[in-house]
């Protein structure tokens, strides 16, 4: 197909899956109730097909939009991710030929040239490259022998710079429609994903980095890169195996706790954003595997979208939680505008309205406790939010909390597969403890001065005064064990609401600025 054809095609589709829901929504208050809501059900499912069916044609983007669509089980319909979940796994590959000729390309000799053996027929296929098992004729430094090597589809830039096109001309008129929500910044984030998602030593780079992370915990497997055989178009890691995290029963059957699996997970990704700073934004079940066994082992793969949290922003986070956790309206406001979610526009301006939506948000979520959470849906807190923000229309999200919230949005789905009975906070609860009585969290920025300990902790105004006197003598202060103890409990207390907030904020992100 040209590639003229490709977007002609994508807007099509695109045309008629609207379209359909509008004549829908136009003759449904004719009919009762249940005859509706099974024609609603019919719809659903016949364009989840319709659009499976084009993205298995056409490849490319539309591969990725569906491989995104399926993770999102607490928000699509169950025709969609259930209809969509096949491009996890069915995804086409390209003819062997075209593989054989592009690693010849990049590497400067033959597969049979390079390694021991190599498999023609795909371990998987993905959006932008296909995976291909082989071994190595010289084992690596700790005996590995097998490696995957993913290859960059041939001509793959010109089409998704092709499909891009098309998706910006969807995005223009869904802006025109929905102008409460902020598509460009949705496209724009989307694009640099893409970008980097297709140069592959910017992914092999990830992959080392991640490795290193966790080569400590050997409850979390990471693959290593294989340098000698990596260009920008092919990546070699050492070659990782286990049950998709999304295959229930087989998971089952080998004996292992879907509950523990669900607590693996949101502990990796508290420590990826608590703890490192840098975390995988494409958490879904086609780059997740579990090792059964003890211990039980969470397996990562495909690192092309991953994300750091630079310094600037972990400091303007963690002013930002001390004005949440002190009900300090106004800093908040200004956390807010230094971290970017105000546009400039606004800075310097009447900031009352913002301040209201701040207060209803710490009135209805501050205090939260895992009980009281349990009584609230995720579709609750998008709604609250929603209305709230949206008297507030200089609202926008930076690039690394629409890939954050992605990223936390797509774990509560795959937690909400695992556990029905799950709740991400309850999980995150107890790695919160340990997160706040570490210097790396809260206890961080207790050690960094009497002022963030008063404003903390609420000292009495004499403990100020002798926290400023020992501080200009040198005095040392001591704490008993029980002061220790009862002070790491209402630290604990408040990085728990904390952490509470932030789930709640990055999932509603993800909620939304990524529906399109």
């Amino acid at each position: 197909m040209k590639l003229w054809g490709r977007s002609v095609r994508i807007l099509w589709i695109s045309f008629r899956i609207f379209v359909s829901y509008l004549l829908l929504s136009f003759a449904s208050p004719l009919f009762p109730h249940r005859t509706k809501v099974r024609w609603m059900d019919a719809l659903h499912l016949k364009n989840a097909t319709l659009f499976l069916e084009t993205a298995v044609s056409l490849k490319g983007l539309m591969i990725k939009v569906g491989q995104f669509m399926s993770a999102r089980v607490d928000l699509l319909p169950k025709a969609y991710t259930q209809t969509l979940s096949l491009l996890q796994d069915e995804v086409p590959g390209v003819p062997f030929s075209e593989i054989y000729a592009k690693i010849t390309e990049e590497l400067g000799a033959s597969p049979e040239t390079l390694f021991r053996s190599f498999d023609e027929i795909p371990l998987a296929s993905a959006s932008f490259g296909q995976v291909h098992k082989a071994v190595l004729k010289e084992p690596l430094p700790d005996s590995t022998t097998e490696v995957a090597i993913k290859v960059q589809y041939p001509h793959i830039e010109s089409i998704v710079k092709t499909d891009l096109k098309a998706i910006r001309l969807i995005v223009l008129v869904l802006q025109k429609i929905f102008t409460h929500i902020r598509f460009d910044i949705l496209i724009s984030e989307f694009e640099r994903i893409v970008h980097l998602e297709l140069n592959y030593i910017a992914e092999a780079k990830n992959a080392e980095k991640f490795h290193k992370l966790f080569l400590e915990d050997d409850r979390f497997v990471v693959p290593r890169v294989v340098w000698p055989f990596t260009t920008e178009k092919v990546l070699t890691l050492t070659r990782v195996t286990g049950i998709k995290i999304n295959h229930l029963n087989e998971l089952k059957e080998a004996g292992v706790s879907l509950k523990e699996v669900a607590e693996l997970l949101v502990e990796s990704y508290m420590k990826q954003i608590l703890l490192y700073r840098f975390f995988h934004g494409d958490p879904h079940p086609g780059n997740l595997f579990i090792q059964p066994g003890r211990p039980l082992r969470l397996v990562f793969v495909d690192f092309g979208m991953m994300q750091e949290i630079d310094n600037k922003t972990d400091k303007g986070l963690r002013r930002t939680i001390l004005a949440i956790i002190n009900r300090d309206t106004p800093s908040i406001a200004r956390g807010l505008i230094d971290l970017g979610f105000i546009s400039r526009k606004r800075r310097g301006g009447n900031l009352d309205e913002l301040e209201q939506v701040i207060q209803f948000f710490m009135d209805r979520y501050r205090d939260i406790s895992p009980r009281a959470f349990r009584t609230i849906t995720i579709t609750d807190i998008a709604e609250d939010l929603g209305k709230t923000f949206s008297i507030y229309s200089s609202l926008q999200v930076p690039n690394l909390f629409i890939l954050a919230g992605r990223a936390v949005g797509m774990l509560n789905g795959l937690c909400s597969q695992l556990d029905p009975d799950a709740n991400i906070i309850e999980l995150a609860q107890p790695y919160a403890k340990r997160f706040a009585s570490t210097r790396s969290g809260i206890m961080d920025l207790l050690a960094r001065g009497k002022e963030i300990v008063s404003t903390l902790l609420s000292l009495p105004e004499a403990l100020q005064s002798f926290l400023e006197l020992s501080h200009g003598s040198g005095v040392q202060t001591h704490m008993t064990s029980e002061g220790v103890e009862a002070t790491l409990t209402k630290i604990y207390n408040l990085a728990y609401r904390f952490l509470a907030l932030l789930t709640i904020v990055l999932i509603y992100i993800y909620i939304k600025f990524t529906s399109h």
